[in-house]
């Protein structure tokens, strides 16, 4: 089934560690860095259950993108999400609980009329997925609170066997994911976060005018797609038409553009015809685009969690990429610029070193760092 319907001959040895457990009936907690392969995590077994998946997910671009690689190999796959019209969503949960349809993609939101729906229905949810589930401690206290009801509408479903997976998370941070979602005997497994090809480096600027030659240095630099991270859409905007004016062919990606502009955004993205991006935080969350060369941070994250999230769209391809963080001290005024965030930047240590020890991983050699050399 792996070659026939996904293309592939093996599995990765992340994928069997958390294929094992989940198919033996537990509550998997897979901790896999960028590049692991989760989504095949809860798609085989969709495949092989009866009765239908749910899949959280958090963005739409990202649901849409996997449902649409799902239809293309002749798989039941569906979405639900706001872009949709109250006369389509009725159209699909229709196709859901009648029984056709192996995986519905859905946003949290979603979740509170479908979960309640289901269980009034006969319609089996077999697996519940969490995908990027560090949202449910990264947006769960903040602007997405219904990440902290999943455990609620699990309940609903009737209490599937449940798979959570994201792509890093402290030992504190997968307590939390746990404790929200109602597994605390879910079984944890966790891959190394090492990535070596990636190069990790930090520079400050004095301003933003050298903030932007340095930028398009790097850029002139390493060649190749790019990902230039941006902390609000005003300046995701203004970096773009700055990028432009130089001739550099950019486009924008946040969250208060058009979807019929955000679309043919990304679908230039994966096919080589936007080599350079300029996006807020959520860019990038689980597509698959291996060869992205740098990935440029016009200023901090806000988190530790968030950084190596977003650093890791690099080089997915295992080839060497780029990982490059611009700052100023004004940048460090920002309130949520976390302790461990502003401590990476300061602290004269290795780089590499101090992003494994944040997840609870020793370092055994540092591939390519600032400090290190």
């Amino acid at each position: 089934m792996l070659a026939e319907r996904f293309g592939y001959q093996h599995f990765r040895a992340a994928q069997l560690r958390v294929l094992a457990p989940l198919l033996r009936g537990r509550h998997v907690l897979g901790v896999l860095p960028t590049g692991a392969g989760k989504s095949l995590c809860y798609q085989v077994p969709a495949l092989l259950d009866d009765g239908m998946t749910v899949v959280v997910s958090p963005l739409i671009s990202l649901m849409q993108d996997q449902v649409a690689g799902l239809r293309r190999r002749g798989i039941a796959a569906a979405y639900l999400n706001s872009t949709l019209s109250a006369a389509d969503q009725r159209t699909i949960l229709n196709l859901a609980l009648s029984g056709k349809a192996r995986l519905l993609y859905c946003a949290p939101e979603r979740l509170v009329s479908l979960s309640r729906l289901v269980r009034d229905s006969s319609v089996q949810v077999p697996l519940l997925a969490v995908d990027e589930a560090h949202c449910i401690v990264e947006w769960g206290n903040t602007f997405r609170p219904i990440y902290r009801q999943l455990g609620e509408f699990r309940y609903h479903l009737r209490e599937p066997r449940t798979l959570a997976l994201t792509g890093s998370a402290t030992p504190a941070a997968r307590q939390e994911i746990l404790t929200v979602l109602r597994i605390p005997r879910a079984e944890v497994v966790t891959a190394s976060f090492d990535r070596p090809n990636l190069r990790f480096r930090v520079q400050q600027v004095r301003d933003d005018r050298e903030r932007f030659a340095r930028m398009v240095r790097a850029l002139e630099e390493h060649p190749g797609q790019a990902i230039i991270y941006a902390p609000t859409r005003r300046i995701t905007e203004l970096v773009t038409r700055a990028l432009r004016f130089r001739g550099v062919v950019a486009a924008p990606y946040h969250a208060g553009l058009d979807a019929d502009i955000r679309r043919p955004v990304l679908g230039a993205f994966q096919k080589d015809k936007a080599p350079v991006i300029v996006a807020t935080s959520a860019f990038g969350m689980g597509i698959d685009k291996p060869d992205v060369r740098l990935v440029l941070h016009w200023g901090p994250s806000r988190t530790l969690e968030s950084y190596y999230q977003e650093a890791g769209r690099a080089g997915r391809d295992g080839r060497v990429a780029q990982c490059l963080m611009l700052w100023r001290p004004d940048d460090l005024r920002w309130g949520e610029i976390t302790p461990e965030m502003k401590r990476y930047i300061h602290v004269r240590r290795c780089r590499r070193r101090q992003l494994l020890e944040h997840f609870g991983e020793q370092l055994v050699k540092c591939h390519g760092c600032d400090v290190c050399g």
